[in-house]
């Protein structure tokens, strides 16, 4: 079975590692920054609800390079055999279109056209709730086309009671655990905690100690909440990470955090990259780790003194931010 799995962008490779770990696929295949990969996996697709790595899935029908819109079409065009191999006389469909890119043509043009097709050969369309979803995805210079097996996103996680304001998305916070490479019985400390996603998806990687430390009161309880509805365990501490070197002693193996980086922060973003910079200097077990996620790279490197490993550029939410891979003085 060939499946078409959604991620965020630049995390593709996070994705492939993780189908072919749990899923024994024998063959993935993907885009750079394109948020999708192609998958060959000899499972039922209910096998794909367990993926942390993946936002959406589905069946895959084909996928090429175009030049105009009508290229489209006629890739479309090609898999309509096996797009009304799903349809029965009772059955509605609907076209959707994710874009990104510069294209001369709108994501309407795209469903459209493509609609138009599922028209004259008979097929009932629905703009509201289709029982089928024909995804048409145009990323760049490539068309992608598949029909959605799971309506939900996967990165809509159960465990999420409480919900931050500027919340980590879950894929997100699992690629950098998995990018972390932590290992049994090290212990994990995210610096700016939030609602405590990082922890949360750290322990499906591995079996870590979490120490989980946020300035605002209404945070920790939050993270509270969350590990309570996950069955998860850590250790929540409401306190100023930049001065959490005078409570702790240096226990963490790991750094991965996503820190403060918008308007909505009450200090100098400067100041709070130095202080936990410096944190995370003082509370380091030789060899610690660090994965951080900011669109405040350029800040964050600033102070930062330990080896670079790698700057993953990702995109979400309509910003690049940029995942700092690296070892702590």
């Amino acid at each position: 079975m060939r499946y078409l799995l959604t991620t965020v962008q630049g995390l593709e490779d996070v994705v492939v590692e993780e189908v072919v770990e749990r899923l024994g696929a024998s063959s993935a295949r993907s885009a750079y920054m394109s948020g999708r990969v192609v998958v060959e996996a000899d499972v039922a697709p209910s096998a794909l609800l367990a993926l942390r790595s993946v936002e959406r899935f589905g069946v895959f029908l084909t996928s090429g390079a175009f030049s105009a819109l009508g290229d489209i079409a006629d890739g479309v065009r090609a898999v309509l055999p096996e797009v009304l191999s799903y349809v029965s006389p009772h059955v509605t469909a609907g076209v959707a279109c994710e874009r990104a890119g510069s294209h001369p043509f709108t994501s309407r043009d795209v469903e459209s056209a493509v609609g138009s097709l599922l028209k004259e050969a008979g097929v009932a369309i629905s703009l509201v709730d289709p029982d089928i979803e024909l995804n048409v995805d145009v990323i760049g210079d490539a068309y992608y086309v598949w029909l959605t097996s799971a309506r939900r996103s996967l990165k809509d996680r159960p465990y999420r009671r409480y919900q931050h304001y500027a919340s980590l998305n879950p894929v997100v916070a699992y690629a950098m655990a998995r990018l972390a490479r932590l290992k049994d019985g090290e212990t994990l400390c995210d610096l700016t905690c939030g609602g405590g996603t990082i922890c949360l998806e750290a322990s499906s990687v591995a079996r870590v100690r979490c120490i989980c430390v946020d300035v605002a009161l209404r945070h920790v309880k939050g993270a509270l909440e969350n590990l309570s509805a996950a069955g998860a365990d850590a250790d929540v501490l409401w306190f100023d990470s930049t001065k959490l070197h005078r409570a702790l002693r240096p226990v963490c193996d790991a750094f991965i955090f996503n820190p403060p980086y918008g308007v909505r922060i009450p200090a100098d973003i400067h100041k709070l990259y130095r202080g936990l910079v410096r944190t995370m200097e003082l509370l380091a077990r030789p060899g610690a780790r660090l994965a951080v996620v900011t669109p405040r790279w350029r800040a964050f490197l600033k102070y930062f003194r330990g080896e670079i490993l790698e700057r993953r550029v990702i995109y979400q939410g309509g910003i690049y931010s940029s995942i700092i891979l690296g070892r702590v003085k």
